[in-house]
């Protein structure tokens, strides 16, 4: 009994179980090669340095799952921190109602900014790329415009101290747990999944196929926003240049990685956020052993497509076998 219940628990989790090998494989190396890794304050370094990734993670396997795609996370989440942190330094004397009121900003921007990409895509069926592509463009030039030629000022040191790094691992730990619960558990989560698998079918038995779409790019924009409370904690102040357009193949290594299927229809959040753990540990290694990001950049690519087509090639294999 015991035995065909870890047989069946195995094969459900076939991905969880390979991510978590691939990352006690990493942690081996690490701790390898560099002397006493293993200690609770690296590791707790290496999961809060993950949080901002993961959290992005989480929003962008909302939209892969339903065959969307949004590459504008890290510019929405630099331009939403921007948009607080200058709400927050408008006040001579800052008190913590001002700090919480610019957190609450700041996930009101992210959640706004998934909103109009939302729309667009959903409601006038415009191409997600394109769409999120110029919500980038946009987002980033209100982050320069807002955080000015001499940056915006720092925050008191009060917010750091409350967002540290323990703060964050169970920020991630919960909110990526709750959001999980949602795909998977819930009537909407399901929704999500059957749009994925064929949104014409799903719209066709009832399901209000263009709310759904809107409320994903929502929960992704609020995600982005989540990983702009981290950064912002981390420098106490807000830049345009917290969201590189580089960091967009962080979040969606991460997402691919741990099994969301870019064609749509699978993934779950609690394997995406693994993913990012694995991709920031794979940073981590590069620049240990000295290794250029031109190079770090080409392996992560060279990821994304070695999962894309393993992934591709499952489903071709397992239609032929039921054909």
């Amino acid at each position: 009994m015991v035995l065909d219940r870890i047989k069946f628990f195995g094969q459900r989790n076939k991905q969880l179980l390979g991510m978590l090998g691939a990352i006690a494989v990493m942690l081996l190396v690490l701790s390898i090669s560099v002397e006493n890794f293993m200690t609770w304050t690296n590791i707790t370094n290496l999961l809060a340095q993950v949080a901002p990734i993961a959290f992005m993670a989480t929003g962008i396997t909302f939209v892969l799952i339903t065959k969307g795609m949004d590459i504008s996370g890290p510019a929405v989440m630099a331009a939403s921190s921007v948009i607080a942190v200058a709400f927050i330094t408008s006040f001579k004397v800052i008190t913590a109602v001002h700090l919480i009121s610019g957190c609450m900003i700041l996930l009101l921007a992210g959640g706004f900014f998934g909103f109009i990409n939302g729309l667009a895509i959903a409601k006038l069926k415009m191409v997600p790329l394109v769409v999120t592509l110029s919500m980038m463009t946009v987002a980033t030039g209100l982050a320069t415009v807002l955080g000015g030629a001499r940056g915006l000022p720092t925050i008191p040191s009060a917010y750091a101290n409350f967002f540290n790094k323990y703060t964050v691992i169970v920020m991630v730990i919960l909110i990526s747990s709750a959001l999980d619960f949602l795909l998977t558990g819930t009537s909407f989560g399901r929704k999500v999944y059957y749009i994925g698998n064929k949104e014409e079918t799903a719209r066709i038995s009832g399901i209000n196929t263009d709310n759904v779409i809107l409320i994903v790019y929502i929960i992704c924009g609020i995600c982005a926003a989540l990983a702009g409370i981290v950064n912002v904690a981390i420098i106490s102040t807000a830049r345009a240049s917290m969201g590189p357009q580089s960091q967009i193949l962080d979040v969606v290594s991460a997402a691919v990685i741990g099994g969301v299927s870019v064609q749509g229809g699978k993934g779950r959040v609690r394997d995406a956020c693994l993913g990012a753990f694995l991709i920031v540990g794979v940073n981590n290694v590069m620049n240990l052993i000295g290794v250029s990001d031109y190079f770090t950049t080409l392996i992560k690519g060279s990821i994304i497509i070695f999962a894309m087509g393993i992934s591709s090639f499952r489903q071709f294999y397992f239609s032929r076998i039921r054909a």
